[in-house]
């Protein structure tokens, strides 16, 4: 890193008047001595903006460290950290500005949320420098606090104390207790990073490894399809893992693949042909899988095209199309789908919805019509007839004849018994209540008749 004074040089004088200016800042500078009027929020947000416009001039920055010294004591510790981490993006290093923000850093550090002591080692890492009396108060925050970390934050600390070979023995014994105690909440991506950077501290505790090793046999055993393709995907772009757990994933996601059961499996996939397309680029797509997803397409396309509904597109159906062809694969569900997706326009003239098929079910609930040569008697007949003997396995056979005796006895009481109108159920009377009180009871009046007043007429 390149160092230079916390004050801007005499002969630096005529370029002050130099257009500093940053298109994400609300204020353009003209001239830099105005910096000193600015509070620390504001001069933490310049410096912010100063970087994402990639300013590069000494003189700026020499004059931004001259600011924030005579502003460290008013600096919140979040200002600090962002003031600090914008000088260690520019490669600039000024080792007075470090030790005089790290030492008002220090009162602050109760303050602190995880992430912030995170943050203050990933800073402070990037000059090569660890104040004492402030890296004591960030570790044992940790310690104390170790046990109340997310998933996430436990992956981060591990990284970055793998990241600056931070191998402190009593804060990685408390992180990797409290961690082997919180194990259920670690997701198989944030599992491979730990385990990784585990091993890089050259952790000695076999314990812990061996607790690792059973949630990552779990956790791969319990995710569903959907959350084994979301991790395969993050592990791609992670930067940091432990290759046997992310080769095993892999094995377990194409194994799985190739077992979905039709279109029921594709169903629980937030974008089926995405998958498709992951599977065909890591050269794991099995035919198994191309069967599955024209099943499904088959019968998605009866959906309505709404958002609340998933169903394929046109290209999606013709590159389907086409990969059905190239791996040689059934063409009876795929010839469906492009036959009602082409007849229904893209899904905007359905009809009617898909009907459902005539077929056995279990726990179907079968309605049994009267008998229309006596109607009100329900004749069913608990024995199979000849001809549907011959038919069943022998089992079922023998059943049926066992029945044919009680089946007999059964229909010669429904035919001693009286007819009934159609439509006439039996119904079971209702008692009288036997409450003491009693129901209210409304009786109608007796209906009278209304006299009209007629004049009264007397003869004299």
């Amino acid at each position: 890193m390149k160092r230079f004074s916390s004050s801007p040089s005499p002969d630096t004088t005529a370029s002050a008047m130099s257009l500093y200016s940053t298109p994400g800042s609300t204020t353009v500078f003209s001239d830099i001595s105005r910096m000193d009027s600015l509070t620390p929020r504001q001069l933490r947000v310049l410096l912010q903006d100063a970087v994402t416009a990639r300013v590069s001039e000494k003189m700026f920055w020499a004059k931004a460290a001259a600011c924030c010294m005579n502003l460290s004591s008013k600096f919140k510790f979040f200002d600090s950290l962002y003031v600090l981490e914008c000088f260690a993006k520019v490669k600039l290093e000024d080792r007075t500005l470090i030790l005089e923000l790290a030492r008002h850093l220090v009162p602050q550090v109760g303050q602190m949320e995880i992430r912030h002591y995170i943050q203050t080692i990933n800073v402070f890492g990037q000059f090569g420098k660890f104040p004492e009396q402030l890296f004591m108060e960030v570790f044992y925050c940790l310690m104390r606090d170790s046990e109340k970390m997310y998933a996430q934050e436990y992956a981060d600390l591990f990284l970055s104390l793998s990241k600056w070979e931070i191998r402190n023995s009593q804060l990685l014994a408390a992180v990797c207790r409290a961690l082997c105690k919180n194990i259920s909440m670690i997701r198989y991506p944030q599992l491979c990073q730990i385990a990784s950077c585990a091993r890089s501290l050259e952790i000695g505790d076999q314990t812990f490894y061996l607790i690792l090793d059973e949630w990552q046999q779990k956790e791969l055993k319990m995710m569903t399809f959907q959350e084994l393709l979301d991790a395969v995907k993050q592990l791609r772009i992670q930067e940091v893992k432990w290759e046997p757990y992310e080769e095993m994933l892999m094995k377990e996601f194409i194994q799985q693949s190739k077992c979905l059961n039709g279109a029921e499996g594709i169903s629980q996939l937030a974008d089926p042909f995405d998958c498709l397309n992951f599977l065909r680029i890591t050269g794991s797509l099995s035919k198994e899988f191309l069967l599955s997803l024209t099943q499904w397409c088959a019968d998605s396309v009866h959906n309505p095209p709404t958002r609340s509904q998933k169903r394929p597109e046109s290209h999606d159906l013709v590159n389907l199309y086409n990969m059905v062809l190239e791996y040689n694969v059934d063409k009876t569900y795929i010839d469906k789908a492009v036959l009602k997706f082409v007849t229904s326009k893209g899904g905007l003239q359905l009809r009617t919805p898909k009907p459902i098929p005539t077929q056995y079910k279990p726990s179907r609930k079968y309605v049994y019509a009267d008998d229309p040569s006596e109607p009100g008697k329900r004749r069913a007949p608990l024995h199979l007839t000849e001809d549907d003997i011959d038919e069943v396995t022998p089992e079922e056979a023998m059943e049926s004849v066992s029945r044919r005796e009680e089946s007999e006895t059964i229909s010669r009481i429904l035919d001693e018994m009286e007819d009934l109108p159609r439509g006439i159920e039996f119904k079971k009377q209702k008692k009288p209540s036997t409450q003491s009180c009693g129901k209210a009871s409304f009786r109608l009046k007796e209906k009278t008749q209304k006299h009209k007043n007629v004049a009264a007429t007397s003869l004299l």
